[in-house]
């Protein structure tokens, strides 16, 4: 959800609900299905929902903070974030549920399977100057321009994790207050439907136009999930890849490998799976160094924001600056 979605929600007169608060002193030492039961998260946490990096010894989950954000009630919507997270120059915001969405990023480490930190992304300022109307101009410039620098990375450009657990020395530190804070608000029962006949009729044409590509699709989504899955089940992190990581990649389509420009020793390994909850088709990620799996990410839908790291520049720019990176710095392997 974005701050302009919250702000428009707010507009429609939703009634808000009491804030629910989680230290996080009490979920440390919890493992990821006690973390998600208490912080209200959907669905059952469970590890596929991270990326698990095992490295001398040590076996760590990394976990998107959205996965423990609180899953919204019927009728209403839900921002989870930590608010005790410093302010920016730019803040307050007016809008509290629009103030703690920009605190809603972050990460939650557990290893050997307990919690044993959580750590807030620091938010990005808000863009100042007189507002003007989107144009498609606009638009893109803003989605190709310079990202804010993430921990994932040894630095821009480079592939994520290079470094394996290297990583937990740059993750932002904590305030020592930290919670895990939900802001829920119940909406106003929908109106009826208008009964324009001409938005019927534009939608009628766009399912004339795509309708009959959709069993091709799902053929294809179930393939990439069956023989990706496969493949992502045949290995895990601390494997040596049977025959090399060139052999393992082989010619399998929907696959590809990519070696960090610095540390050519370091690889990731894409492989494409079919559509999860959306529909964009998901990516397995593989962490290699030599032949051995350093981590793994069974299915990336976006939260970590590993994918979209396989697309950046040196100057932290999205686009196709490597094969199976689209143009605005998606990856579909």
């Amino acid at each position: 959800m974005s701050v302009a979605a919250l702000a428009l929600i707010g507009a429609m007169q939703a009634t808000a609900l009491p804030p629910v608060r989680v230290p996080v002193a009490d979920l440390l030492r919890r493992t990821p299905a006690e973390v998600g039961l208490m912080t209200g998260a959907p669905g059952e946490v469970v590890e596929a929902d991270a990326v698990r990096i095992l490295e001398g010894g040590r076996r760590v989950d990394i976990y998107p903070a959205q996965r423990f954000q609180r899953a919204w009630p019927r009728g209403g919507v839900c921002v989870t974030g930590f608010p005790e997270v410093p302010p920016l120059a730019d803040e307050p915001d007016p809008n509290p549920h629009a103030e703690l969405m920009r605190r809603s990023r972050g990460w939650y480490v557990f290893e050997n399977g307990v919690l044993t930190g959580v750590y807030p992304e620091m938010p990005v300022p808000r863009r100042t100057g007189p507002a003007s109307p989107a144009t498609r101009d606009s638009v893109e410039a803003r989605i190709l321009a310079p990202q804010p620098p993430s921990p994932m990375t040894v630095g821009m450009g480079r592939l994520p994790l290079s470094d394996g657990l290297g990583v937990l020395e740059r993750l932002p530190p904590s305030p020592a207050d930290l919670s895990v804070t939900s802001l829920c608000m119940q909406l106003p029962e929908q109106t009826a439907r208008s009964g324009d006949i001409g938005t019927d009729i534009i939608w009628a044409m766009v399912g004339l136009t795509v309708l009959p590509f959709v069993p091709f699709q799902r053929a294809e989504e179930s393939r990439a999930d069956r023989e990706g899955g496969a493949l992502l089940d045949s290995v895990e992190p601390g494997s040596i890849l049977p025959g090399g990581v060139d052999a393992f990649v082989g010619r399998r389509r929907g696959v590809r490998i990519h070696r960090d420009p610095v540390d050519p020793d370091f690889a990731v390994i894409a492989v494409k799976l079919g559509d999860g909850s959306d529909n964009i088709a998901d990516v397995g990620l593989l962490g290699v160094r030599g032949d051995r799996v350093v981590w793994e990410v069974r299915r990336e839908a976006g939260h970590l924001g590993l994918a979209s790291l396989m697309c950046r520049d040196t100057e932290n720019r999205p686009g196709d600056h490597r094969r199976g990176c689209t143009a605005y710095g998606n990856l579909r392997p």
